[in-house]
């Protein structure tokens, strides 16, 4: 009957959070590449910044939990590989490998993968970095049991921006208040600014996925973001660009860095 070619609406709605999903996977200005920006104005890498991986056991009695914990590590992956430690890179892949695992994938890479990745570290090739992060992403997200996939993608997702504005963030709180760090400042805080509209989409991705608690909750803290955005971030933005005279210190970012670090740490505590 001509009813089976009907596309159910549930299936239209799928269909265009995975397309969303895609996109955003292929597009998402990685915020973790503020690491490489970082490096190349002489910054030191921090490991305290990056969540340890002792914590994931923990993280097996909450699959949502697990799901955006495997986001936060992948974008802790890109801190490491900026700075070239190849080995703390190779234990957090294999980590992630099986979180995904666990989360009901097992075939996201091989050994041969992880050596490509090696080679890519050792000559700090970013691109290609952030590429190798996306498919972990999207592969493992694809290849999910039909009723989890989408919703393990979205969380993934959402733990790596969060994760990724945080290393921003905590960066910038932590530097030391001299001169030659004032220029230092302008571009981090813009790196923070250009974050906008992933964060716009991420919350439209986790909007259409199929509700819980988990996803409720960190829609609720995103919007907080975003009206941070709308409010203080939009503010610097117009003075950066009107006022030559406009002077950036680190307590602008005040009340942006409180709010990342409380999702970061709903996300990353027990």
């Amino acid at each position: 009957s001509s009813g089976e070619n009907v596309i159910s609406k549930e299936e239209l709605s799928e269909e265009k959070t995975i397309h969303e999903l895609e996109h955003l996977m292929e597009y998402l200005p990685y915020p973790s590449l503020v690491l490489f920006t970082l490096k190349s104005r002489g910054a030191d890498i921090d490991k305290e910044h990056i969540n340890s991986l002792e914590r994931i056991e923990i993280y097996k009695s909450n699959r949502d939990k697990m799901a955006l914990n495997m986001g936060v590590y992948a974008s802790d992956i890109s801190y490491l590989a900026a700075y070239g430690h190849e080995e703390d890179c190779i234990d957090y892949l294999r980590a992630s490998h099986g979180m995904a695992e666990f989360l009901g994938d097992s075939a996201i890479y091989n050994e041969d993968d992880l050596n490509e990745f090696r080679g890519h570290i050792a000559n700090q090739n970013e691109e290609e970095i952030a590429k190798i992060l996306g498919k972990l992403f999207l592969e493992t997200s694809v290849k999910m049991e039909e009723d989890h996939h989408l919703t393990m993608a979205g969380l993934a997702l959402t733990g790596s921006f969060v994760e990724g504005l945080y290393q921003a963030v905590i960066t910038i709180e932590t530097y030391p208040n001299t001169p030659e760090n004032e220029r230092l400042l302008e571009p981090l805080v813009k790196i923070v600014l250009e974050e906008e509209q992933a964060l716009l989409d991420i919350i439209e991705v986790l909007n259409d996925l199929p509700f819980d608690d988990t996803i409720a909750d960190m829609i609720t803290e995103l919007s907080i973001l975003d009206r941070l955005y709308k409010g203080d971030l939009q503010e610097i933005e117009e003075k950066m660009q009107s006022d030559p005279d406009f002077v950036l210190t680190k307590d602008v970012m005040r009340d942006i860095t409180l709010e990342v670090k409380r999702i970061r740490e709903r996300i990353t505590e027990e």
